[in-house]
């Protein structure tokens, strides 16, 4: 690891792009004067010009990144590694898409008015996980009434699954490939049974990271509806 701050790391990453894009010469000079330091291009040019700091220059020195012997400096081969290695910074930048609710911007918006605002009143407390997926098992038959056009709002659970979804349902014509409508068909059903009929039914508390996944599912199960709509 670097000890670099973002700012340094920036400034690396554009000098050794300068230097491999041939803008600023391998061996280059830094210009001092009383306010800046400067590192200038071939051609002089604003665009190749960088200022780098006296903290910089001494931190790229102490770090190996940088040889200079007096005002003539050149980058080391270590320099162009830690920028092709990000400084050795893991790419994490997956774990917001394995963390449910991490970012709730893209999260349907019934689901955020009849989920997210229970939670806020305490996101540890089992009770209001349990109210919130509740509420999303109800988003979730409420959007199959309507992407498949069932107007009986009694028409609840696995029978109102059947009547979206079976071969004579009201989106069976979407599905050109009948294996498709028939796991569209089973993948909902088995949504009800196994979560819709135990929170409709009694109380099932879930941990936060349970409830926070199921809420994410039934996030993806509507995108798949409204794109059938």
């Amino acid at each position: 690891m670097y000890n670099l701050t973002s700012s340094q790391e920036d400034l690396l990453r554009r000098l050794v792009q300068k230097v491999r894009e041939k803008h600023i010469p391998e061996e280059f000079f830094i210009c001092k004067t009383q306010a800046r330091n400067l590192i200038y291009g071939d051609d002089d040019s604003q665009a190749n010009i960088l200022e780098i700091t006296q903290l910089a220059l001494d931190t790229f020195v102490a770090n190996n990144l940088l040889r200079c012997t007096g005002q003539r400096c050149t980058l080391t081969g270590k320099a162009f590694e830690a920028v092709d290695n990000n400084f050795n910074a893991p790419d994490t930048s997956f774990v917001k898409h394995l963390t449910p609710l991490a970012d709730v911007t893209n999260l349907d918006e019934q689901l955020k008015q009849r989920c997210l605002p229970i939670l806020g009143a305490g996101s540890a407390d089992r009770k209001l996980w349990d109210t919130a997926v509740n509420n999303a098992c109800r988003v979730l038959e409420d959007r199959l009434r309507d992407v498949g056009s069932i107007l009986d709002a009694n028409c609840v659970g696995l029978a109102l699954v059947n009547k979206v979804f079976a071969a004579d349902g009201s989106l069976a014509s979407k599905f050109s490939v009948n294996a498709e409508r028939q796991g569209y068909r089973d993948l909902y059903a088995g949504i009800v049974g196994a979560f819709r009929n135990p929170s409709a039914h009694r109380f099932v508390d879930p941990t936060p990271e349970e409830g926070g996944a199921f809420i994410a599912f039934v996030n993806l199960l509507l995108k798949k509806l409204e794109d059938l709509r």
